[in-house]
């Protein structure tokens, strides 16, 4: 009886079949014989995708890429981290917004005008 392979072993054969976009692998056949499940495994990341782990986004099988670490990084920087910004500045903008709405009109801190008062008929 042989030993069945275990997950690890599994998911290092499963992320070989991950192709560029020319549809060549990202591993090598003859350089991934020479390494073990683990080190195959630890050339990869895992990206939340397309809901965002900081937009909320959830850990689960569905939602996950796996991607190889340039990739990943790449990917983080360029696309990732401003739609992070932005979701930040849009909630912390509208968090400010809900909070001047709710309060009371009697408690709201009075607003001055944009425009600078005019001396329209007055003379000197």
């Amino acid at each position: 009886m042989r030993k069945q392979p275990n997950l690890s072993i599994k998911l290092a054969a499963a992320l070989l079949q991950i192709k560029d976009k020319d549809g060549q692998p990202l591993i090598e056949w003859e350089s991934a014989k020479q390494m073990s499940a683990m080190q195959i495994n630890s050339l990869f990341e895992w990206d939340h995708y397309p809901y965002r782990h900081e937009a909320g986004g959830p850990t689960e099988a569905w939602n996950l890429v796996p991607r190889f670490i340039p990739e990943h990084r790449i990917k983080t920087a360029k696309i990732d981290q401003p739609e992070i910004a932005k979701i930040k500045r849009v909630s912390k903008a509208e968090e400010e917004f809900r909070k001047r709405l709710l309060t009371p009109r009697d408690q709201r801190p009075e607003r001055g005008s944009k425009w600078p008062k005019r001396t329209i008929g007055k003379r000197k």
